[in-house]
């Protein structure tokens, strides 16, 4: 009995606590009439063999059904120790048997950290998903299911033409076997090897092409172009800004561009921070510490350039402070969404005569990570300033930037162009 016990002491351990403790008191019972029935030893062996067989039934026809057979059999051998009964119920099944959709909001719940914008790009990837697979329960979802969604993936149009790209592809399938994952972890669903199924290999273009060769940075004479254009010299109206005008009124995309230019900040972290500069023992900076956790990059200092302290952007960032408003919200108190201030800023371009398709608002970061190569900075510093994603080596501690090291920057990094003609004398242009 002692070695039957020792060699089933998992199944055991994974009763349920109720089963359990009748499972319990039947074997005190058991050892009782063993001890009484020493003599027997034949009988004993005979019984603990049944037990076994019975054992191996319960695994195969139920926890319970099996264990009432057991104890049965052991009140057939003898009549002088009763041995307790255990009610019959139906086993409780560790899969759940539900629609997988109605999971999504419990998966949310449990992941509080994911932005609106990953947020967005899960309700896609799962309005996908069920076109493929339908609703059907949690517990019928098989690798083959997440098969056929990364074949659909793979063949599916992309709306710049052209079938996906192998970045969106592992996204959405990632988002997918995520779910998935938590669903396991959750004891809702056994894990079936979902992880297993991988997104199509990149093809021969994509391996030889990187994200950041097909984004390059702005030539000096493109940046002439940009900063001399309407929205800097004089244009038509708000809602014709790169047509020629005399109106020289700052507007939040003239705002928008110079800080992109100036500091290397990402469109997403730009359009978050708030009107607020954090004062590095006198050094004003751009202070990403928070926005940059929230947009999933690294937290940051950057200190201001004095190139955009001579436009005016001290003062701007006071007013924006006294309004109540954000650093990049109008003066309606209207805002824009990262993805809307890209696409804007892309328009703008293509609108004064930049229709290079590699010229992108992220053009004007990678622009400013030349300006620090060539700085003779130490690339300690560099890195601290420009920011890694969270991920990556090094990632988080330029929130740590000394008073040193700022002006260090200060001293060394020159942009590629001469901006006196945007200088702010008189504070006119702001308002």
């Amino acid at each position: 009995m002692k070695a039957f016990v020792h060699e089933h002491a998992s199944e055991i351990e994974a009763m349920p606590e109720n089963v359990k403790k009748h499972f319990s008191d039947w074997l005190n019972v058991v050892m009782q009439r063993k001890t009484q029935e020493a003599q027997d030893v034949r009988e004993s062996a005979d019984m603990t063999a049944t037990l076994a067989d019975m054992w191996k039934q319960a695994k195969q026809q139920g926890m319970l059904e099996g264990m009432e057979k057991a104890i049965s059999l052991g009140g057939l051998a003898t009549h002088a120790h009763p041995v307790p009964s255990i009610l019959s119920t139906s086993p409780a099944s560790t899969d759940c048997s539900e629609p997988w959709t109605n999971l999504i909001e419990r998966f949310h719940d449990d992941n509080p950290g994911q932005t609106e914008k990953t947020r967005v790009s899960y309700r896609i990837t799962f309005t996908q998903f069920q076109e493929i697979v339908g609703n059907k329960a949690l517990n019928l979802l098989t690798k083959q299911d997440i098969k056929a969604y990364a074949d659909w993936l793979k063949n599916k149009p992309s709306l710049r033409g052209g079938t996906l790209g192998h970045g969106t592809i592992v996204r959405h399938l990632g988002e997918v076997k995520f779910f998935l994952k938590w669903c396991v972890q959750s004891g809702l669903i056994e894990d079936k090897g979902f992880a297993d199924v991988k997104a199509r290999a990149k093809t021969q273009t994509e391996k030889l092409t990187r994200q950041e060769d097909v984004r390059r940075a702005f030539t000096n004479n493109e940046l002439k172009q940009i900063f001399n254009s309407p929205l800097f010299s004089g244009y038509h109206s708000e809602h014709f800004k790169s047509r020629p005008g005399h109106q020289t009124k700052r507007l939040t995309d003239f705002w928008f561009i110079c800080v992109l230019a100036l500091t290397g900040a990402r469109i997403g972290e730009i359009s978050d921070v708030p009107a607020k500069l954090y004062d590095l023992e006198g050094i004003p900076c751009l202070d990403l510490r928070q926005t940059g956790t929230k947009t999933g990059n690294s937290p940051r200092l950057i200190p201001i350039l004095p190139e955009l302290r001579k436009i005016g952007f001290l003062h701007y960032v006071q007013k924006q402070a006294q309004a109540g408003l954000g650093l990049m919200q109008s003066r309606r108190g209207e805002v824009i969404k990262p993805e809307s201030w890209s696409k804007r800023i892309n328009r703008y371009l293509e609108d004064i005569g930049l229709t290079d398709k590699s010229l992108v608002a992220y053009s004007f970061r990678h622009t400013f990570r030349q300006a620090l190569r060539t700085s003779d900075l130490n690339m300690e510093i560099i890195n601290k300033i420009f920011g890694h994603e969270t991920d990556s080596v090094g990632a988080g501690y330029g929130s740590n930037l000394s008073r040193g090291e700022a002006q260090a920057f200060l001293d060394k990094v020159k942009y590629p162009i001469f901006l006196d003609h945007l200088a702010d004398r008189n504070g006119t242009f702001l308002w």
